[in-house]
């Protein structure tokens, strides 16, 4: 057989998934390639122990993608400028590739710059650089109002502000102030975590109230006017003396370009293979579109347990295509993730969001075993991606 080749955009944790399952599937005669343009990776989750101190140089947790090339996975360090998905085609700032296999992994650009006043006014929590930034402010509050601001629906990990929330709660108890400092959330959710049913919604709102997190839904921010320490919302507004922010999410420019996204403005795609309205071309992660099988209306989460799952499962069936074998593998639907409640502790919500009514997600209560499992996993992901 002539040997193929799969071309992954996106270095990320789907990206890197994908990469990996084909690599240790496939001969060598099939090329497999990524095209990323940022030098090292690292996962998002690390911004939580980023903000309260607990790691305190973002190169702990970070590695080189040059490091693929020993692993037999070609890297290119490009800016991707355009995307033929027809062809199959990429520009980059360097060249063209062309692939037997494209698998679009290109995640959600994460951009304040449509909030005026985000950018000089709260800490980006998806941004490394900004989460290790907010642990001296943080630790610095003595009084006042601590915030964690959503600001569009849908982003990336559902969990995030509220553990942001959870984490800040920690630090003022630990401080010693906690009655001095109000600690909420305000977001345009009805309740959290909206793509795992409203169970586990009123579940983490529980959480909230046993910790006096206050909770503000339905707020859709206007501006934020930093000089006066001041959220607008189209109801109302509200005041703060530290600022967390999660930007709007879009997705990347080349890939509304290139015409595959649709109405919900990020791509569809088959819900159990992944595979876009254009054949051989495949969308996994955050830059997806997926309805839930069933009568509820709500979307897959934007999550990185799904784009690693995804990712393995769109690898397993080009490998079993490439090798002749008639076989095929189903992303179904499940997952999980680790809720960090502050104290060393962390709760574990898992179950079917392809269940049947709705989403069947269960959550374990805070522990300080989930905790340690969370970063043990974390560790062991981070060593498997690269």
């Amino acid at each position: 057989m002539t040997g193929k080749t799969i071309v992954i955009l996106g270095g990320g944790f789907g990206g890197l998934a994908t990469v990996q399952q084909l690599r240790r599937a496939l001969p060598t005669e099939h090329r497999v390639v990524v095209v990323e343009r940022q030098n090292t990776f690292s996962l998002s989750s690390f911004n939580m122990r980023f903000m309260v101190g607990e790691i305190k140089d973002r190169r702990e947790v970070e590695r080189p993608l040059s490091e693929l090339a020993s692993k037999g996975i070609e890297w290119v360090h490009d800016e991707i400028l355009e995307l033929d998905p027809a062809a199959r085609r990429v520009r980059t700032s360097s060249g063209t590739l062309e692939g037997d296999y494209l698998i679009i992994a290109l995640g959600a650009e994460k951009d304040g710059s449509g909030i005026p006043g985000f950018a000089e006014s709260a800490y980006n929590l998806y941004d490394a650089n900004q989460a290790l930034l907010v642990h001296k402010p943080l630790q610095e509050l003595d009084t006042g109002r601590a915030i964690v601001l959503v600001c569009r629906s849908p982003f990336s990990c559902p969990a995030a502000p509220y553990e942001a929330a959870f984490l800040m709660d920690s630090t003022f108890r630990s401080k010693g102030n906690r009655q001095q400092v109000e600690v909420a959330v305000y977001t345009p959710e009805l309740k959290p975590m909206a793509g795992a049913g409203p169970a586990m919604g009123d579940a983490v709102i529980g959480m909230l109230k046993e910790h006096d997190i206050k909770y503000n839904p339905q707020q859709k921010v206007q501006r934020i006017e930093s000089g006066d320490r001041k959220i607008v919302f189209e109801d109302g507004e509200t005041s703060f003396d530290l600022l967390v922010g999660i930007p709007p999410h879009t997705v990347p420019k080349v890939v509304r370009e290139a015409g595959l996204t649709d109405e919900t403005g990020w791509i569809p795609v088959e819900i159990d293979t992944l595979e876009t309205r254009y054949p051989s071309v495949f969308a996994i992660g955050d830059v997806t579109s997926i309805k839930q099988p069933n009568p509820t209306g709500l979307s897959l989460p934007k999550a990185g347990v799904f784009a690693d799952e995804q990712g393995r499962v769109v690898a397993t069936n080009i490998a079993a295509k490439l090798r002749g074998e008639d076989k095929s593998k189903k992303f179904d639907g499940k997952g999980f993730c680790y809720i960090e409640a502050g104290d060393g502790q962390a709760a574990y919500g898992s179950g079917n969001f392809y269940g049947y009514p709705g989403p069947i997600v269960y959550l374990e209560p805070p522990s300080q075993k989930l905790h340690e499992e969370r970063k043990r996993l974390e560790l062991d992901q981070l060593e498997e991606l690269v």
